[in-house]
């Protein structure tokens, strides 16, 4: 571990849970609360990039995983932040980091989470697509109560 790492980890050791650390690469959980300091820290004081941004769905909710590059070492950081699926709902770090405006847009658009604090929220990809409404956000899956653990897609194309 460089020193430039050890000082990110130790600073914010309390605010993180399970990482894995692989050759190059660190994943963490983080609270949404978090969220904000954490990537100006990365961004800001570190000098990474936010490479991207991805979301996914998962039994319990929807995680939304951001990968940040310092490209001086090639190591990346992958903060993950959890919320739940009734109302997916993550702060926006594109106040701290413009470039993060599309990729929470897509995010909105195809899984419903609500970027807060996001400067112009709206939907991107099926923006004019008449297969979808303005609220269908077509990764998401509805889930069937009826058979446990089966999942449904929304209506639309995928």
């Amino acid at each position: 571990m460089t020193e430039k790492e050890k000082i990110f980890f130790e600073k914010y050791k309390d605010k993180m849970s399970k990482i894995i650390e692989k050759k190059k690469r660190y994943y963490f959980n983080i609270k949404n609360e978090d969220l904000r300091e954490i990537a100006d820290y990365l961004f800001n004081k570190m000098k990474c990039r936010l490479s991207i941004c991805t979301a996914t769905e998962i039994y319990d909710g929807l995680e939304v995983l951001y990968h940040f590059t310092d490209d001086t070492t090639g190591t990346y950081y992958n903060p993950r932040v959890k919320t739940n699926l009734e109302n997916p709902e993550i702060n926006s770090i594109t106040p701290i980091l413009e470039g993060a405006n599309w990729i929470e847009r897509e995010m909105y658009d195809l899984f419903g989470i609500k970027f807060k604090g996001h400067p112009d929220l709206k939907k991107l990809l099926t923006i004019n697509s008449p297969e979808f409404s303005k609220d269908d956000h077509p990764m998401r899956f509805k889930r069937n109560h009826k058979a446990k653990g089966e999942r449904q897609k929304v209506k639309g194309k995928r």
